[in-house]
């Protein structure tokens, strides 16, 4: 769908692509949603545009700024949902002096009618100016992604102080993996936005330019945002292992009570039938049984109140 918008008066009309020749490119956004091949050629030709430029591109990640002779091609990336998944829409806007050009997907029509909304009815906002609103809503967009990982971070926090689990773990190496994505490309777009207010008044005015710094500014907070929640992650990582560790300590531990705690005993119990068998004496057997209750009541008493003593028989839950 081609959808032709007047950046004096804010009307829209949808147009086809026969009647593109007949539209004066002066002043105008022709928006593309979810665009036909023929659609693509028919904005190729009126605009003087390349179609290759127009296409969305189909490599995910794919962020670049290319400036040609009278017009200037961004590929940007609006995320879908950082916290479950990498997917990306991209975004093509071409634009010039006089007219813009916007290629995207229709899941992401509510971030441009955000665009559209902060555009004046009072005035002629220039192609670059709403080149500005698209990329700053795109950017305004990031934050409810990383609210989002603010509060799917503090919950993975709590699970992993009340419990150890495979599966939390596996939730945060995911986790992780999917914010490195995301930081790639806030500093991919970044990069980007910095070039273009480099580019000086050939590809845009300077008062359009001038409005991204706050854009620039936003994406240098994100990414320190983003930046944290990972160490945070990592933080989390070492405590889930360190849990694990002194589980497995508490049992090897317990393990060695149980093992020293038997080893007293047989010893005590066999030490009499050993000392007769080396010496010969056959009626050591015969030994008072008072004598050898009390041996064994010694050898289980002892080594109890020592342990006792020590602490060891008092385990610690984790969780």
């Amino acid at each position: 769908m081609i959808r032709a918008v007047n950046l004096g008066d804010n009307s829209e009309n949808i147009v086809q692509p026969e009647e593109l020749k007949a539209l004066s490119l002066s002043d105008v956004w022709l928006e593309l949603v979810d665009p036909a091949e023929n659609e693509l050629r028919a904005v190729s030709d009126v605009t003087q545009i390349p179609i290759n430029f127009l296409r969305l591109p189909t490599t995910d990640g794919y962020i670049d700024l290319r400036l040609e002779d009278g017009y200037g091609i961004i590929n940007f990336l609006v995320m879908q949902d950082v916290v479950s998944t990498k997917k990306v829409y991209p975004v093509v806007m071409a634009f010039s002096k006089n007219f813009l050009v916007t290629v995207a997907k229709k899941e992401i029509q509510s971030i441009v009618n955000n665009a559209k909304e902060r555009m004046s009815k009072a005035k002629v906002d220039p192609p670059s100016q709403v080149t500005y609103f698209i990329i700053d809503e795109i950017v305004a967009n990031h934050y409810i992604h990383i609210e989002k990982l603010e509060n799917l971070t503090a919950k993975i926090e709590e699970e992993v102080v009340e419990k150890t689990s495979s599966e939390t773990l596996k939730r945060i190496f995911k986790l992780k993996t999917y914010m490195i994505s995301f930081n790639k490309i806030l500093w991919y777009e970044r990069g980007l936005i910095f070039n273009l207010h480099k580019c000086g008044d050939s590809c845009m005015a300077a008062k359009a330019r001038t409005l991204f710094d706050t854009t620039h500014e936003d994406l240098t907070r994100q990414i320190d945002i983003v930046e944290t929640y990972r160490e945070i992650l990592s933080d989390a990582i070492n405590v889930h292992l360190s849990a694990i560790s002194n589980k497995i300590n508490l049992s090897i531990k317990s393990l060695t009570v149980v093992i020293f705690y038997l080893t007293i005993i047989t010893t005590v119990t066999s030490f009499p039938n050993t000392v007769a068998t080396f010496f010969g004496i056959s009626q050591f057997g015969n030994t008072d049984i008072a004598i050898v209750s009390v041996a064994i009541l010694l050898s289980v008493v002892l080594p109890f109140i020592w342990l006792w003593r020590k602490k060891w028989l008092t385990l610690k839950r984790l969780d």
